[in-house]
């Protein structure tokens, strides 16, 4: 189901990446759509927790809903929040893994203290190669 869209608006796109537990995000998330991609990505994280998945899960060590954020435009309190609160509700040793995360939004999640809950992980950016 690679590229398979989850969810779409005027603004924002969700579709699977093709690897099991991986969606990408591009757009924007604000007020007016935080509820849906809330909706959407719980329901992505749970679809994963039943059958030969949680089996497979289970020998792998690996339950995560892995998110590629590298092309998220914009994203107000409202957008970061509903990432928060679905991994919040995780259960069964499931974890919200946001990649390509942009800094000022990783900042802020700092600050708040968003990034110490135990079922959201925050992954760093590769550090870019230096040339000398």
């Amino acid at each position: 189901m690679e590229g398979d869209q989850v969810y779409t608006d005027k603004q924002l796109v969700i579709q699977r990446t093709g690897a099991p537990g991986e969606l990408s995000i591009t757009g924007a998330i604000d007020y007016y759509n935080a509820e849906s991609v809330a909706a959407v990505v719980a329901g992505e994280l749970a679809a994963g927790a039943g059958g030969a998945a949680q089996l497979s899960d289970a020998i792998s060590g690996n339950g995560d809903l892995h998110i590629d954020l590298r092309h998220l435009e914009f994203t107000d309190v409202t957008g970061i929040r509903a990432l928060v609160q679905v991994a919040e509700n995780a259960g069964n040793g499931r974890r919200l893994v946001l990649r390509g995360l942009p800094s000022r939004i990783r900042m802020v999640m700092g600050v708040v203290g968003w990034g110490d809950i135990p079922n959201l992980v925050i992954e760093e950016p590769a550090e870019e190669p230096t040339t000398e």
